[in-house]
């Protein structure tokens, strides 16, 4: 079992910020020239702290375009099924946080309330399911957070429309909009991007440089799996470091069992375990100050083509619930 152990706020979450294209700087020099004179700003600090790297539980909160398959209702992470058992149990593992989903389709403030009181949650305001007024549903979720509350506009961005049912541009237009709109309200939350990184050709920082250089962003999320991995952890996590000059955080990852491109890759990898002591060991050689590492799915997920036919064997390897 896995225990995070608390030290108040995360004082060392300052950091120079990336500077958006347009406002008397050159982005693209600042990439190639990390001696440039940047004015620093405080970053806002993440609610929890540890001697490590903290984990967070992360909870499926999709709905997949090509079948209708919500996996909030397909795992049972509701507010009046077993979302608050599911919180209880990942707390007992002894979790930081978790991240979450607030679906357009679904009660929005019922499931914000649904978190235990206090608990920190990062909330996705669109996971694989667009909603028809974004800006409306955007002030709908900003409306139901609590003050100092963390989100992430839109999941994935880039990966295109066979999955999300958006090409990348639209999503990442999308995330724009609802960052923009979240811009205008009394309290906003503090926006983290999420998308993949698994190796660190020019095109999966497209959607991330167009979300950052908005000015709204304070952290960036690295989506990492086994399966789909070119280039290791470490190198990501420092490229990502360096280009943003914001907090990193591990927004996804996980082993799902059986998998042979992840078997190939990481031979030395037997279990979910031995990967997230793998992920640990990157972390550490990386040399960047990882905010947070979340995995992801926390719960066994329902096959996404027919949940019926069982569960991928991907949660975490302690208790789920």
């Amino acid at each position: 079992m896995f225990r995070s152990r608390f030290s108040g706020i995360a004082a060392w979450l300052t950091f120079p910020p990336f500077h958006p294209a347009g406002r008397a700087f050159a982005w693209g020099r600042c990439r190639s020239d990390p001696a440039m004179n940047i004015p620093l700003i405080h970053a806002p600090a993440l609610p929890w702290a540890a001697e490590t790297t903290p984990i967070l539980a992360g909870f499926e909160c999709g709905r997949l375009h090509w079948n209708g398959h919500d996996l909030l209702h397909s795992t049972g992470h509701l507010p009046d099924a077993a979302m608050a058992h599911h919180y209880a149990v990942a707390r007992e593992q002894g979790v930081a946080g978790a991240r979450d989903g607030l679906s357009w389709r679904h009660d929005i403030a019922a499931r914000v309330g649904a978190a235990p009181p206090g608990f920190p949650v990062i909330w996705d305001f669109v996971h694989f399911d667009a909603p028809p007024r974004p800006v409306q549903h955007a002030v709908a979720c900003c409306d139901a957070l609590p003050p100092g509350s963390w989100a992430i506009a839109v999941n994935e961005p880039s990966v295109g429309r066979r999955v999300s049912g958006m090409t990348p541009g639209r999503a990442t237009d999308m995330a724009l909009r609802i960052m923009a709109a979240a811009a205008c309200l009394p309290d906003p939350p503090c926006f983290a991007t999420c998308d993949p990184f698994h190796h660190l050709h020019p095109k999966v920082f497209r959607a991330t440089d167009r979300l950052v250089a908005s000015g709204h962003v304070r952290m960036v999320g690295v989506n990492y799996y086994p399966h789909h991995a070119v280039e290791p952890l470490h190198r990501v996590l420092r490229a990502v470091a360096d280009r943003y000059r914001l907090p990193v955080m591990i927004t996804e990852t996980g082993w799902h069992q059986g998998l042979r491109a992840a078997h190939r890759r990481f031979p030395h990898v037997r279990d979910r375990w031995d990967w997230l002591a793998h992920v640990r060991a990157e972390i550490a050689l990386s040399g960047v100050p990882v905010a947070g590492l979340c995995w992801y799915p926390w719960l066994d997920m329902p096959a996404w083509d027919d949940p019926a036919h069982g569960r991928w064997p991907c949660g975490w390897p302690g208790r789920q619930a």
